[in-house]
């Protein structure tokens, strides 16, 4: 897995509706249509701050980029933000996402439960990194992008 906080990465977009099946396993996801160049980090688990450009809100967030290996139903890759802090639906607004640490690879489980029971480890994990030093920075970071670019 290798040194979970050497993540530096951050990518705009919009929230667009998804399956509808992350609300269904107890985890509901901000589906994030990351903005053409915006650079989308390669597939895993990931944990990191969501910034909800409406309101300048901070949220707590583990992201998942993939495929949905355990349901074989696309390749397309997809950027699915579970925010721990809320159950707000954010669809149509612009938020950004900046990753923080790498938790996990992406993996094909044998069945949504097992997947449910990574989840829970992976957002325990998340917030343990949100936690630290290097999150914090981060997040300064992030607040400053935020402050130079909202227009009021």
């Amino acid at each position: 897995m290798g040194d979970p906080l050497t993540v530096s990465a951050h990518l705009a977009g919009v929230v667009v509706h998804g399956a509808g099946r992350g609300r269904g396993l107890g985890f509901p996801t901000a589906n994030v249509a990351a903005d053409p160049g915006s650079p989308v980090p390669p597939p895993a688990i990931y944990s990191g701050w969501v910034v909800r450009h409406s309101t300048g809100v901070v949220h707590h967030g583990t992201i998942s980029i993939g495929s949905n290996p355990t349901f074989c139903d696309t390749t397309d890759v997809h950027v699915e933000v579970y925010c721990h802090d809320t159950s707000d639906q954010f669809y149509g607004e612009r938020v950004e996402v900046w990753f923080v640490a790498r938790i996990r690879d992406t993996v094909k489980f044998a069945s949504p439960e097992d997947l449910v029971r990574a989840a829970r480890q992976d957002v325990l994990r998340s917030e343990e990194l949100l936690a630290s030093d290097h999150a914090r920075r981060v997040l300064d970071d992030a607040l400053a992008t935020y402050r130079r670019t909202a227009s009021f």
